[in-house]
């Protein structure tokens, strides 16, 4: 059954019955094309796999709810883009209007594509609301960007009517114009290396992309490594967060006909994977593979196999280290071993202290190098946790070349700014130049960081082979802090390397694997490494930093010994500060209904920090997981305890006391302590004089008892 919507403009008198027999046979055509198209649309279905898409025009010019059309002056232009691999069928655009009073008879609304008229509708002062349907021509829109132009025509004026076209106006209603077409999924021909970026691009819906894993053989601290590592790489090469999901051998997801995933992942050695995972050859050695999976043709599986399970892990770690450069086909055997360096540790945009970086490598390919312009954007990456000196800073080699914006011998003035606060500004030189400046350490931020150079009285070009150097840091920070943690991974991300990184799944269980990978590649993601240090465990650790995952009754109380909370079967409990035994309810306990936590806080042993997810029964793990990695709930992270609402959103907030987290051996401490506290210089100060002034006043003491003993003689 087919229903059709029409909706007849308004106008001041009623309608003739001229026009009533027109509408009754309009209505007619439109209920016999209604019924060809739903048709069609469900042998598209039946044989093709559509997806019905509804984009309102909003969403494809940025939020703008409306726009004004003059004649000759205004277009509306709406950017389509139709993904790689994809193409649009059955395209129909429904574009809601309101013309002026003064519009012409014979005026039109016209719809171009890429500069083609599609087809346009006459419209009247006399109707002026009202909408229309347009089928975008019979042809399939295959990967590429579209532009979509909605302009107005005037229609002729009498004679004896003064023109005042330029008063005319029509008005288009983005929020409630539509872009409806069935979008069609064209499965690879030939899959590779090269492609897994687009297959990666086309499988995130709403910058979320689904991953199921399937682990085969006994699941070992080092399958579970290679596992993190796997989905370190892919995390690092798509721009969506993942939500991982992991079953065990044959009951593994990617066997099972289900919602498309576009990419899975299998891990195992190869005497232990099924015979689809594996390639005509025996495997020799550590392998990756990208092959088709066998349940959902149009989709890809991707192996990591080998031997046994260490070479399992090289492969995955291989993967994940190697960003830039693949193979060129489908089959990439991993020859000699690689160690783990600190040239593994980042990605592109990314800075560490004491490295010199070019600014090729910091931005890449980017447009604004090597073009003149007003104004320079850099952009790069800072970890957390790095403290310096007031004193350091950020040095900058730059090759510039600059042009006058006239010949009257004024010079280019160039400002620099970085994160939108003003550092120096200086003269340039006319034609090719070098420069140096410096940059205060205290001006930048741990994560993103921006650097501007704006030019006034002309522009200039910054080269690719211009340099930057961090100075060298310390490591302290005050904590928990799980806004710097979201934004940098610290404290688990120390160095980049993930070193001294412990991930604890308190139990072997699919749905601990699922949520701790799932959060592994958020921290990979956050931290911009792979982490490959990062070593994955079934029992607690002892030492280093640890990301845990498990229910309370898997974790056991004592991983919670040194934190503020305790979790109970009536709610949370804080614990006071200084008090021993029985802790104080939290006012908030009684609000805490979901039973899904995230906590970081010191952990049970000396000198480490731990980010802990507990849920209250082990099926809760993997959607607590997945939510709390959504984009709305990530960025509300801070404090040291977050949790679940009914509604599924996060809340966080911070119950416990906060502590330095660094080396406290070293006279840094003292002045990171004293940097967060300059009240403690004024304590000091006075200090200081204080003693100063006691042995004054006792040295005046005993120079006076001196002098009386002397005149008593």
């Amino acid at each position: 059954m087919t229903e059709v919507t029409i909706e007849v403009p308004i106008r001041a008198q009623g309608p003739s019955h001229r026009a009533g027999r027109w509408l009754a046979g309009m209505l007619s055509l439109l209920l016999a094309w209604g019924g060809v198209r739903a048709a069609y649309a469900a042998g598209a279905v039946r044989h093709g796999g559509a997806v019905m898409v509804n984009a309102p025009l909003s969403s494809l010019v940025g939020g703008k709810k409306t726009v004004m059309l003059r004649p000759g002056q205004d277009a509306a232009n709406v950017y389509w883009r139709v993904a790689s691999h994809h193409e649009a069928r059955d395209a129909t655009l429904e574009i809601h209007y309101l013309v002026s009073p003064n519009t012409p008879k014979g005026s039109q609304l016209a719809v171009a594509v890429n500069g083609k008229i599609m087809g346009a509708i006459v419209v009247h002062a006399h109707l002026p609301r009202g909408r229309f349907t347009l089928r975008l021509g019979r042809r399939a829109w295959g990967h590429g960007r579209y532009d979509i132009r909605i302009t107005e025509m005037p229609g002729a004026a009498p004679v004896a009517t003064p023109t005042q076209s330029g008063n005319m106006w029509a008005q288009i209603d983005y929020s409630a114009s539509q872009l409806r077409y069935r979008s069609y999924f064209i499965p690879w021909r030939h899959l590779n290396f090269g492609a897994l970026r687009a297959v990666l691009a086309g499988s995130s819906h709403h910058s979320m992309m689904k991953l199921d894993m399937a682990l085969y053989g006994a699941v070992t601290p080092t399958l579970m490594t290679a596992s993190q590592e796997a989905v370190a790489g892919l995390a690092l090469r798509s721009r969506a967060h993942l939500q991982v999901r992991v079953a065990e051998g044959a009951k593994s997801s990617p066997l099972v006909r289900g919602a498309r995933s576009a990419v899975s992942v299998v891990l195992g050695p190869a005497a232990r994977l099924p015979a689809f995972a594996l390639p005509a050859t025996p495997i020799a050695g550590p392998t990756v593979l990208l092959v088709r999976n066998p349940m959902r043709p149009a989709d890809a599986l991707l192996v990591f196999t080998g031997e046994d399970g260490a070479q399992v892990l090289r492969a995955a770690r291989a993967f994940a280290l190697t960003r830039m450069v693949l193979p060129l086909g489908h089959e990439w055997i991993i020859t000699g071993s690689r160690a783990i360096s600190r040239t593994h540790r980042g990605s592109r945009g990314v800075a560490y202290p004491g490295e010199r970086i070019s600014l090729r490598k910091l931005v890449g390919r980017n447009a604004h190098l090597g073009v003149p312009r007003a104004v320079i954007p850099i952009r790069f990456w800072m970890p957390g946790g790095l403290f310096a000196s007031r004193q350091s800073n950020m040095r900058l080699w730059l090759t510039m070349a600059a042009k006058p914006r006239t010949l009257s011998g004024h010079r280019p003035v160039i400002t620099v700014t970085a994160n939108h606060h003003w550092i120096s500004e200086w003269t340039l030189t006319p034609g090719v130049a070098r420069y140096q400046t410096t940059i205060p350490f205290s001006a930048l931020v741990a994560g993103r960081n921006r650097v501007s150079f704006h030019i006034s009285g002309g522009k200039a070009a910054l080269f690719p082979g211009s340099v930057l150097r961090l100075p060298n840091t310390q490591r302290y920070a005050v904590l928990p802090d799980l806004a710097l943690w979201r934004r940098t991974g610290f404290p688990l991300a120390v160095d980049g390397l993930g070193q001294h990184l412990s991930v604890w799944y308190a139990a072997r269980r699919p749905a601990d694997w699922s949520a701790g990978l799932t959060l592994f590649a958020r921290l990979v993601q956050a931290s911009r490494s792979p982490l490959p240090g990062a070593v994955a465990t079934f029992t607690m650790p002892v030492r280093g930093n640890a990301l845990a995952v498990g229910t309370l009754t898997s974790l056991g109380r004592h991983w919670l010994a040194a934190s503020p909370i305790r979790l109970g079967s009536r709610g949370m409990v804080r614990e006071a500060a200084g008090a021993r035994g029985h802790g104080h309810a939290w006012a908030g306990a009684s609000r805490l209904g979901a039973g899904r936590y995230l906590l970081e806080s010191r952990t049970p042993y000396r000198h480490g920090v731990m980010v802990t997810l507990l849920a209250n029964h082990v099926a809760w793990l993997p959607a607590a997981a997945s939510r709390l990695v959504m984009p709305e709930n990530w960025r509300i992270l801070r404090g040291d305890l977050a949790w679940e609402k009914a509604s599924g959103r996060y809340a966080s907030t911070r119950i416990g006391h906060r502590f330095v987290y660094g080396r406290r051996k070293t006279g840094w401490f003292w002045v990171f302590v004293f940097s967060m506290r300059p009240w403690l210089w004024v304590a000091a100060a006075s200090g200081v004089i204080l003693f100063a002034a006691v042995l004054v006043w006792m040295h005046a003491l005993r120079k006076r008892a001196q002098w009386r003993a002397e005149e008593a003689r």
